[in-house]
Order: C-alpha cells, then structure tokens, then sequence
C-alpha cells in the first residue's frame, strides 16, 4: 500500500468555518446514535489523479469522476466523505436487505450535515453518499474559482465562498 492509497483524516486541512461545521455535525450524529468519522478530507493532485485512474487505467471500480484536485471540492479543503466509525459504506453489512437500511442511515447523515450548512453529495443526478461539502460551493467548482486558487491560493477562496 503506498501513501497514495492513504486517506487524509485531519481536519485542521480544512476551511475553517467547514471544519466546524462537521466537527458539530459529528457530534450531532453521535447524539442520534449515528456513529461516523471523516474517512477523508483536503486531496492531493496525486492522489486525486490515483483515485481517478481506479477503473480507468488501474484495476478496481471506479472511485471518483474529478480528474484533478481542483475539479473536486476535496482539492479546496471544502469536501468530506464521511463513513460510519467501524463499519465503513456498510453500516447494516453487504447481505440481503441491507442496501435500503445503508441508504437511509447515509441519508439520516446527511440531513444533520444539512443542518450545519452542507450539501450531500447523496443529492446529486449521480450520487455520491459519502460525500459532504461546503453549503456555499456549487455542485462542482467553477472556472472562476480554479482561477483564484492558482493565482491567490486556497486562503483565498474559502474567504470567496464565506468558509474563512
């Protein structure tokens, strides 16, 4: 396993107002019984471009349709996926019946990290369940922010999109 193949988990990488956001949707999810953790946060360019090729030009499923950081929120420090605590994707296993009971525990997630001011990725035409952003941040980022992260760097666009 090489370092590619490794999750970012800290959370000080993140926006700072988006940090907050899950750190207290994550408490909020421990009250209701809901056990999950970050499994991942802010994306390399390397490892987005790994992630990206799962599927594609290496073997696996695909993981993600965001060929670079900057074409996914993760590279902006503004993206979370979050999983259950010990049992992953799977919080009621992988046998007969448990697809429906996994879908609405990720969707009983999403509506208290929709209640700290973020988007589910659950929402989109396709979904993406584990996935948390930002409530300011369109579905994607936009030409004009992948601009302003070059030239003025990640700072700078959390201040343009009220994450600071």
């Amino acid at each position: 396993m090489s370092d590619l193949d490794t999750p970012n988990r800290d959370l000080t990488l993140l926006a700072p107002k988006f940090k907050a956001a899950v750190e207290a949707a994550i408490a909020d999810c421990a009250g209701k019984g809901l056990e999950v953790k970050v499994n991942e946060g802010l994306r390399s360019q390397e490892r987005q471009a790994h992630l990206y090729a799962k599927g594609r030009t290496t073997p696996g499923p695909k993981v993600t349709n965001a060929a670079t950081n900057l074409t996914s929120w993760h590279g902006y420090g503004l993206a979370v996926d979050v999983i259950h605590k010990t049992l992953a994707y799977w919080p009621f296993g992988k046998g007969p019946g448990s697809a429906a009971k996994n879908e609405k525990w990720f969707k009983d997630v999403a509506t208290v990290f929709k209640a700290h001011g973020c988007d589910w990725g659950g929402d989109w035409k396709s979904p993406d369940t584990p996935h948390m952003q930002w409530g300011a941040c369109p579905a994607s980022p936009t030409e004009a922010i992948k601009t302003l992260m070059k030239s003025k760097g990640m700072k700078a666009v959390w201040s343009s999109l009220g994450a600071d």
